[in-house]
C-alpha cells in the first residue's frame, strides 16, 4: 500500500474512533522526510514521517500517531513548555510527561504510539496534567521519543519554515478556530454519547468556559476578607469608654475594630511570568489601599525553593524579587503564618506548580492568586483567582 493510501486509511480510522477530533485530523499535512527517524510534528499541523520506517506499521498505529500529534497541538504543549522555560536537557522528560497526559485518553485496546510513556512508566496515577507528570514523575532511562516541536517548541532539523499560506500548514488564526471546533465537538459528543475522555473534556471546558475579569474576582475576594476581619470588633483599653464619667472608679474598655494583618507569599521561581506577576501585584497594592491597608504595612515573603526574609515596602514596584530556582512554597507559607502578629489574610501569588500543605495552617484565611494559563488544581481550603492572558493580550481570569 502506498504511503498516501496508508495515511488516508489511518485518518479515516482515527476519525471513526475519535469523531470529535475530526476537524483537527483532517487539517494535518504529512511531509515525507527520512531525517525525522520515525514520526514527529511541528506547531503548524505538519507531520513529518519516515516512509521507510512507517512502511510496515498497521493502519491503527498510524492512526494513533495522528491522534497523538493532534493532542500535542490542541493542548498547547509547545507553549506550556516555553512557559516553564524547558531546557534541551529536559526535553525527553517533558515529552514523556505530555505523552502520558495524552495516552491517558486513548481508548482501551488501541495501541500506544511507538516508545511513548504512560502514567505507569512515570510511577504516578492517571488523569494528571503533563506538568504534574514532569515535576513529580520518575525518569525513564530508555525508549526516548522526540515527538517534534509540536510537543516542546524546540525547532528540529526537519521543520519547515512557518507557513505563509494555508496550503503550507495551519496558521495561528486557523489553529484557534480548529481548537474551538474540536472543543465544541467534544462537548457535543459527551452529551450525545457520554464517552468523551476525561482529559479532553477538561481541556474543552477550560477552552470554552466563559471568561470573567480576574480583577473583579480578586477584588471581591480581598474586600470580603478585609471586611470580615475589620468588622470583627473587640474590647480595648487603649481609649477609655465614653461612659467612664458615670463610673469614675472603674476603667471601662471601648469597642474597637482592628486593621487586618496581611502577608503575601510571592513565588519567584523561574517559571513565573514577570508581566502577569507585575500586574497582579499592582492590583493587590491598589485593592489593599482601598480597604484601608497600606502596602508598607504588609509583609511580603519571596520564595522559590527557599524563603526570603519579610519585606515591607511602600509599593509593589519596590519589592526585591529574590529567587529564580525551583518551587516549594511550603517554606514561604510556613514563614508567613509563624510571624507575629499572625496574619489574618495570606495571599499566595504563584503559577500553582508547587506542593501545598495538606491542611489549612492555623486559622488564617488564604487566597491563591494563580498566574498563567490552566494552572493545576489547588487544595479545597484555598480560595483561588486565576490571572491569565486571553487571545487579545488582556489579562483575564478563567472561571472554574
Amino acid at each position: 500500500m502506498k504511503r498516501e493510501d496508508r495515511i488516508s486509511a489511518a485518518r479515516l480510522w482515527a476519525a471513526y474512533n475519535y469523531p470529535y477530533l475530526a476537524s483537527a485530523l483532517f487539517a494535518l499535512r504529512f511531509v515525507a522526510d527520512e531525517k525525522v527517524g520515525r514520526i514527529a510534528g511541528d506547531e503548524y499541523f505538519r507531520v513529518y514521517i519516515s516512509d521507510e520506517v512507517s512502511r510496515g506499521w498497521p493502519v491503527e498505529l498510524i492512526g494513533v500517531e495522528m491522534i497523538h500529534q493532534v493532542g500535542h497541538l490542541l493542548r498547547g504543549h509547545a507553549l506550556r513548555a516555553r512557559e516553564i522555560d524547558l531546557q534541551e536537557s529536559d526535553l525527553f522528560r517533558w515529552v514523556d510527561a505530555v505523552d502520558a497526559e495524552l495516552n491517558d485518553d486513548l481508548q482501551e485496546g488501541h495501541p500506544l504510539p511507538k516508545d511513548s510513556a504512560c502514567h505507569e512508566d512515570l510511577g504516578l496515577p492517571d488523569s494528571l496534567f503533563g506538568e504534574e507528570y514532569f515535576f513529580m514523575g520518575s525518569t525513564r532511562t530508555r525508549n526516548h521519543r522526540d515527538c517534534g516541536s509540536s510537543a516542546h517548541g524546540n525547532p528540529r532539523p526537519w521543520d519547515e519554515t512557518a507557513p505563509e499560506r494555508s496550503t503550507d500548514g495551519v496558521t495561528a488564526e486557523e489553529k484557534e478556530l480548529i481548537k474551538r471546533r474540536v472543543a465544541s465537538d467534544a462537548l457535543t459528543h459527551q452529551r450525545n454519547h457520554g464517552s468523551t475522555p476525561l482529559g479532553i473534556l477538561r481541556w474543552a471546558n477550560s477552552l470554552l468556559a466563559p471568561k470573567v475579569d480576574w480583577r473583579s474576582e480578586l477584588g471581591a475576594n480581598l474586600r470580603r476578607g478585609i471586611a470580615e476581619i475589620a468588622g470583627a470588633v473587640d474590647y480595648s483599653y487603649g481609649r477609655p469608654n465614653r461612659r467612664y464619667s458615670f463610673i469614675p472608679k472603674v476603667v471601662l474598655p471601648s469597642l474597637r475594630s482592628r486593621t487586618p494583618e496581611v502577608s503575601i507569599v510571592l513565588d519567584t521561581s523561574a517559571s513565573m511570568s514577570e508581566e502577569l506577576l507585575g500586574e497582579a501585584l499592582s492590583e493587590i497594592d491598589g485593592l489593599l489601599s482601598t480597604g484601608g491597608i497600606r502596602f508598607e504595612s504588609v509583609r511580603v515573603f519571596t520564595c522559590d525553593s527557599e524563603v526570603g526574609s519579610a519585606q515591607r515596602v511602600r509599593s509593589a514596584s519596590e519589592l526585591r524579587l529574590v529567587g529564580g530556582g525551583g518551587t516549594d512554597l511550603n517554606q514561604g507559607i510556613l514563614a508567613a503564618v509563624r510571624t507575629r502578629p499572625s496574619p489574618d489574610l495570606v495571599l499566595v501569588v504563584t503559577d500553582g506548580w508547587t506542593s501545598w500543605p495538606q491542611s489549612q495552617p492555623d486559622r488564617n484565611r488564604f487566597v491563591a492568586v494563580l498566574i498563567g494559563e490552566d494552572p493545576p488544581s489547588t487544595p479545597d481550603w484555598l480560595q483561588r483567582v486565576v490571572v491569565s492572558e486571553n487571545l487579545d493580550g488582556r489579562a483575564k481570569r478563567k472561571s472554574k
